[in-house]
């Protein structure tokens, strides 16, 4: 029996991008079963962005609410066993959903896929290109051979997401019984920044993957991306680590990794905010970062950053 593939999709203002989303989405090779759209309160003319598609697709409009809840109810009001990411801005490839398949039969037991991707403002090189050294080992415990495609994930594979994330909503799909098992999107997450950072890792943590090396996605980097702005990622990064930790939505066997990753963001956003002269954000942030995990440049930005505001060591 064949199984159903939904597309969910949440846009926001985004008439001048979604019609070409769609485009690309219905010019599939392998046509997926349904379209669904939740537009988060747009005040746009996206009515008229999407008119051409209005009979093939299913909108439900909300109040503004953010993307996390948009994508919620976009999934949450379709019927596929399997649900496509797509964001409002992003194109797929002809065969992305070929592909997925594909993959799909080489792994009939998986309950999750996601694909290589271009970025616009980097067509160098695909996602997986850019990944660290030794990176695609640790994801798959896996050599990266160019005649082979898909691979499996291990399990889990929360660390190799948490230490370089190539898993982005527009390349990922996953069916319906693991999205209900990890309990869906939380709500509360909506307005932060790497929100899905939030239901991928959850994922992540109790599941394998396939992965494919094909690039099959473009993702659209422009100065409208609600994560354009890399401080800003990095906060909703370390708060969506937090609260994993803090209400438990991992395994306690992940703890660790998830504290690791946790440590090192926030030295980062320090060296971000000091760089950024946001002295007092540096100085409130360093009294959550054990001094014994700073390196001796980082003591001498926190010394300045204490001087700055005339605050006593």
């Amino acid at each position: 029996m064949k199984e159903s593939i939904s597309v969910a999709i949440p846009v926001f203002n985004r008439a001048g991008w979604i019609g070409k989303t769609l485009e690309h989405i219905f010019s599939q090779s392998v046509p997926v079963d349904e379209v669904i759209l939740c537009d988060d309160g747009s005040t746009d003319d996206l009515e008229q962005a999407i008119q051409i598609y209005r009979d093939k697709i299913k909108v439900i409009r909300i109040e503004n609410s953010g993307p996390a809840i948009a994508r919620k109810v976009a999934i949450e009001n379709s019927s596929g066993d399997w649900i496509a990411l797509c964001d409002s801005d992003d194109f797929w490839n002809a065969d992305h959903i070929e592909n997925f398949l594909n993959a799909l039969g080489q792994f009939p037991q998986s309950d999750l896929y996601f694909s290589n991707f271009l970025a616009s403002d980097r067509q160098c090189q695909t996602k997986f290109e850019c990944a660290p050294e030794g990176w695609f080992e640790r994801l798959t415990g896996s050599v990266w051979l160019e005649s082979t495609l898909y691979y499996r994930t291990q399990r889990p594979f929360l660390g190799a997401l948490l230490e370089y994330q190539a898993c982005f909503p527009s390349c990922l799909i996953f069916r319906r019984d693991l999205y209900q098992k990890i309990g869906g999107i939380k709500e509360y997450v909506s307005r932060w920044a790497s929100e899905d950072l939030h239901l991928t890792a959850r994922m992540a943590s109790i599941t394998a993957g396939i992965v494919s090396t094909r690039q099959s996605v473009i993702i659209n980097k422009h100065n409208e991306n609600f994560s354009g702005e890399h401080i800003k990622n990095v906060e909703g990064e370390i708060l969506i680590l937090d609260d994993l930790l803090t209400n438990n939505l991992v395994s306690e066997a992940l703890f660790k990794i998830v504290e690791e990753k946790h440590e090192i963001l926030k030295r980062n956003l320090f060296r971000l905010y000091f760089w950024s002269s946001q002295f007092e954000s540096a100085t409130k942030l360093s009294r959550s970062i054990s001094l014994k995990s700073l390196s001796i440049k980082d003591l001498l930005r926190l010394v300045i950053s204490y001087l700055r505001y005339g605050l006593n060591l």
